[in-house]
């Protein structure tokens, strides 16, 4: 079976991830190292409060973006994060 469908559904969901990481760091400037030590309980409560108490309340991702972070789904945040994870691996 062909499942062409999912390659644009995974890069929605990155492109997301990537939004959410840039807005989390700012609300959690020590997001990092709380994931580093494991202690996401934090980090949890913030996803909960801005994406997952929602459930359907939105007819968008881009609803729930623009009324939770103040903007649509802005592919700059995924561009930024695979430019500064590329470069940094191979040096260029």
């Amino acid at each position: 079976m062909l499942a062409i469908g999912y390659f644009p559904t995974y890069l929605l969901g990155s492109a997301t991830a990537a939004q959410l990481a840039h807005y989390i760091k700012k609300d959690i400037p020590d997001f990092d190292e709380k994931v580093e030590k494991g202690e996401f309980s934090e980090i949890k409560a913030w996803l909960t409060n801005k994406v997952h108490r929602h459930g359907q309340r939105y007819k968008s991702l881009d609803d729930l973006l623009e009324d939770q972070l103040g903007e649509k789904l802005n592919p700059a945040y995924f561009i930024d994060y695979l430019t500064e994870k590329y470069t940094e691996l191979y040096k260029c």
